[in-house]
């Protein structure tokens, strides 16, 4: 039981709406931020952007965080 806590998906839904709120987003996919969410045990990232301008590229998301967005 102990083996699927660890193994379980953790997963971060950051949500602005239908508003553009690129300020959020940008935050999100800094790297400070990603590695806090790594280091308290977060698996997924998963962010609705609304109608913002700026669209994280593959760059900015982590590899060892499942990152995905969505409009």
């Amino acid at each position: 039981m102990e083996e699927d806590r660890e193994n379980a998906k953790r997963v971060v839904f950051v949500t602005v709406g239908t508003t553009s709120f690129d300020a959020l987003v940008k935050a999100v996919v800094s790297q400070n931020v990603k590695d806090e969410l790594q280091k308290r045990g977060f698996t997924h990232l998963l962010i609705q952007m609304g109608r913002g301008i700026f669209f994280p590229t593959k760059v900015l998301l982590n590899h060892l965080l499942h990152s995905h967005f969505f409009t």
